[in-house]
């Protein structure tokens, strides 16, 4: 793949790692000139229509969420066999590379990490997705100490349909859901369990619950309850308040984590003293302000000298203010008089004079009374637009205002009586689920959306939950299952196992099987209730040690076997080296631990096999040398295969001379080979031409 070019923009320039399912190259884009991440589906799995259709499952989960803390997805295509994905490349590290290089993270590490998978997480949330792989290999932590959620591989829509084929559990033994090694209903509630022992690992550098094989891992996840991360960590401190929420997104049952990622989110907050609406961005303060165009504003005036006028002061200098206004004041009061007032004045003063020159204190009084109507009109005027304006003001909050009201407990309370309180304060009473529950009594109020005492609008909704009452639950049959069956069948049943957990030998039952059970199957039982069983060691059996038979005649051979307590099988075979009527092989091996009872099949020899000579045709053989003696070689056999070639090599100063060579059934578990010689000697052994032993026999 290394300079090959993708979609004719992408190329590939190296292999940055890979997985069961796809391989992740970087590459550079041609077009926008920039380095990208590509993940290409193995090419041994483009056959496969159910790795196909997750491969492009990842591409439409992940493409669908724009978030800082999930790496974002560039485009997708298909080329000569070649399924892709181009996502953002990520310079840095998974948080698995850094827990194994740190060994464990501090409590601020933890938060901060945790905090971010959170914030990912609730993104998808929002849009109905559950990520159900969450782990520490598909976290990836840039150089700037930034959070990035990748693989989206098995990602699912948090709908009725999120549920686990129960023959093909899905997700990371490790790090999933007890719901998800059940194979039952998946939610968001899941991914906070994964992310719960993610934050395990992360503060205690191991896993909760770990094993030797799968099935066991996910058995634990089931049914036992993790060790404090208080007890585990070591030199690292944890406090009371971050143990806690690790604790609680542990929980078995879904309904005992956190409801959502942001209660988490809340809690996690909490534990350095500031509230959730401090983390993120704040939407008050992101004014909408377009782009438009207005025309030029002509103001030579500085606007912040602009001073405002308290309509509801009036002083010794408004009374000039309201003169000018209206026109009314006398020659010396304001500079640049009006010149009509000038012609009113003289006009004025011709006509008193001419009328019988009445005193000129006359009409200063009438002056003086004018002035005072006119002042008494204006406060009359300015009053009534004073009042105008206040009654404009209450009447326009009267028509708009909406007087809050203050929700009252309804928990508890039977499902009409709290429609009716509800209502009657002008709310609007909703149920929104239904569920067992055994601390309220069926039609009751479990919880309620809007907590005592909080003040809101007419025609808010209250929503509530309402309780369908216990739920009747039936003690399922166990006997007959095996016992690693149980705690699957009890959880399911919201049941659990009982403490008085028994083992017997019984003949009638293989090991691990249940034979009996208490309470017994299909009586009533409430949630959380235990159910003890007890589980079969088989039959009771005794373990003897198999005797060395070989070499011995068949008389004293049985004997043995007679006070072993084990049952013997006789064959019969010709031989030109071991004497007639000795045991020459047995079936199982002496020193073997085996059960009272089994039986051992002993070979026996018959002598050498006679043959017609014709007559004056050949003597009989005699030895090459009268001091040659037959030594039998007893030679035990692998197990780890069904045939094995045996050689047997005897040693001498003149080199090496074959004395044996067969290829032979590994479930005699022992064969004799005779060997011949003089004083002492030594023999080599081989099994498939590796040597298996060297001996050194003395022959009398």
């Amino acid at each position: 793949m290394i300079g090959k070019v993708l979609g004719n923009r992408y190329e590939i320039v190296e292999k940055v790692g890979g997985g069961g399912m796809s391989v992740v190259y970087k590459a550079k884009c041609n077009v926008l000139n920039r380095y990208v991440a590509i993940k290409v589906l193995r090419h041994e799995l483009t056959s496969d229509p159910d790795f196909v259709e997750k491969f492009k499952q990842e591409s439409l989960s992940a493409a669908s969420l724009t978030h800082p803390n999930i790496v974002n997805i560039y485009d997708t295509g298909i080329e000569d066999d070649i399924y892709y994905i181009v996502m953002e490349y990520v310079k840095g590290e998974t948080l698995k590379d850094y827990i194994k290089r740190k060994g464990s993270l501090t409590e601020q590490e933890t938060i901060n990490i945790a905090r971010q998978i959170a914030e990912a997480l609730k993104h998808a949330h929002s849009n109905k997705i559950v990520h159900r792989d969450i782990k520490p290999h598909n976290i990836l932590l840039t150089e700037e100490g930034i959070v990035k959620v990748a693989d989206f591989g098995i990602a699912r829509a948090s709908s009725s349909s999120t549920i686990n084929n129960t023959s093909n559990v899905i997700g990371s033994v490790h790090y999933f859901s007890p719901e998800q090694a059940r194979g039952g209903y998946v939610d968001e509630k899941s991914d906070i369990y994964s992310l719960g022992i993610v934050m395990y690992e992360m503060i205690t550098g191991v896993v909760p619950f770990d094993a030797d094989n799968h099935i066991t891992v996910a058995m634990k996840q089931i049914q036992e309850k993790p060790i404090p991360p208080s007890k585990k960590v070591g030199n690292v401190k944890i406090s009371n308040a971050l143990e806690e929420i690790i604790m609680k997104c542990l929980e078995k049952y879904q309904s005992y984590r956190f409801q959502n990622i942001e209660e988490l989110l809340i809690s996690l907050n909490a534990i350095n003293g500031y509230s959730r609406i401090n983390m993120g961005i704040n939407d008050a303060d992101d004014l909408d302000s377009p782009t438009i165009i207005i025309p030029k504003v002509e103001n030579n005036e500085d606007p912040l000298n602009e001073k405002i006028i308290d309509i509801n002061i009036l002083d010794e200098n408004s009374d000039k203010a309201f003169k000018t206004f209206f026109g009314e004041y006398d020659d010396g009061e304001i500079d640049g008089k009006d010149e009509k007032d000038k012609k009113w004045r003289k006009k004025s003063k011709k006509k008193n004079k001419g009328n019988n020159e009445k005193p000129e204190k006359d009409i200063n009084e009438n002056e003086d009374d004018h002035k005072k109507n006119l002042k008494m009109t204006i406060i009359a005027i300015l009053s009534a637009l004073v009042v105008a304006i206040m009654g404009g003001i209450i009447g326009f909050r009267a028509f708009f205002y909406q007087p809050e009201i203050p929700v009252p407990d309804i928990r508890g309370k039977n499902e009409e009586e709290a429609k009716k309180i509800i209502e009657e304060l002008g709310l609007v009473f909703e149920v929104e689920n239904r569920e067992y529950n055994n601390e309220f009594d069926k039609g009751e109020i479990i919880q309620q959306s809007v907590e005592e005492g909080k003040k809101v609008k007419k025609d808010f909704p209250i929503k509530v939950t309402v309780s369908m009452g216990n739920k009747e639950i039936k003690v399922p049959k166990l006997i007959g299952k095996y016992s690693i069956e149980a705690p699957v069948i009890l959880s399911e049943m919201g049941l659990l196992p009982g403490d008085d957990i028994k083992e017997v030998y019984d003949d009638t039952a293989p090991a691990g099987q249940i034979i009996d059970q208490y309470p017994a199957e299909n009586n009533p039982a409430k949630e959380g209730d235990k159910v003890n069983y007890t589980v079969s060691l088989g039959p009771e059996t005794s373990y003897v040690i198999v005797p060395k038979l070989v070499g011995f005649s068949l008389n004293e051979a049985l004997a043995k076997i007679t006070q072993s307590g084990l049952v013997s099988k006789i064959e019969e075979k010709y031989s030109d080296e071991v004497t007639e009527g000795i045991v020459m092989n047995q079936s199982i091996a002496s020193g073997q631990e085996v059960e009272e009872g089994s039986s051992v099949t002993l070979t026996v020899s018959k002598g050498p096999e006679e043959t017609n000579t014709p007559d004056g045709e050949g003597e009989p053989s005699t030895p090459e040398n009268p001091s040659t003696k037959t030594f039998p070689l007893t030679i035990t056999l692998p197990t780890d295969r069904e045939t094995v070639l045996v050689v047997v090599q005897k040693v001498t100063e003149e080199g090496r001379e074959i004395v044996y060579s067969q290829e032979v059934n590994t479930s005699d578990q022992s064969i004799i080979v005779n060997v011949k010689g003089t004083g002492t000697q030594v023999f080599e052994i081989y099994t498939d031409n590796v040597l298996y032993d060297k001996t050194e026999i003395t022959f009398d």
